[in-house]
């Protein structure tokens, strides 16, 4: 069984362009595998998203634009 659904053209086009780079049959095909992917990416995320959120918020420049202390500086927000 199929079903239609609706989707912006920019979204149809990136699709599109996905559909290409990892040589899928088809649209559905290209759904099915970026929902697979997407899926997987949400189970193996074990982290608080509230932490994470509050982190991105509060983030600022640490030792000018790239922080080789990241893992630090992370560890230290989500413990707040």
């Amino acid at each position: 069984m199929s079903t239609t659904i609706r989707v912006s053209k920019q979204d149809k086009e990136r699709l599109e362009r996905l559909a290409q780079r990892i040589k899928a049959k088809s649209l559905a095909e290209a759904l099915r595998r970026a929902l697979d992917s997407a899926e997987e990416a949400d189970e193996r995320f074990s982290g608080s998203l509230e932490a994470l959120s509050r982190m991105l918020r509060s983030a600022r420049a640490v030792g000018g634009g790239v922080s080789s202390r990241v893992d630090e500086e992370l560890a230290k927000a989500l413990e707040d």
